[in-house]
């Protein structure tokens, strides 16, 4: 199992690297094996560039959603959380500001 998620994420990481000359390095060596016609090449680089794209946008949001979810399980707090508490912490401030003038 860990040997196929290993191979997934090295071919992700192939097409996420993909660049258009490595497109047209690609294609060139199917034309020399006779493996695609060369008029096709266009055609060949954009599906190959879409595809590293969609690999690429893939990858990030499964990075994105594994961050967030292991950020989650810390238990940290949030920037909602801070700004709560540091509008409690203003709001006793001026209480105790208040307090203070009156006792003088």
């Amino acid at each position: 199992m860990l040997e196929t998620l290993d191979k997934i994420l090295l071919a992700s990481l192939g097409a996420v690297s993909m660049t258009r000359e490595k497109a047209e390095k690609i294609f060139d060596e199917y034309v020399a094996r006779g493996q695609v016609e060369r008029g096709s090449k266009n055609g060949f680089v954009k599906e190959l560039m879409d595809h590293a794209d969609k690999a690429r946008k893939d990858l990030e949001k499964m990075i994105a959603d594994q961050v967030h979810s292991a950020i989650g399980k810390l238990d940290l707090a949030t920037k909602k959380d801070i700004e709560r508490v540091e509008q409690k912490l203003a709001e006793h401030s001026e209480q105790h500001e208040e307090h203070k003038r009156k006792r003088t």
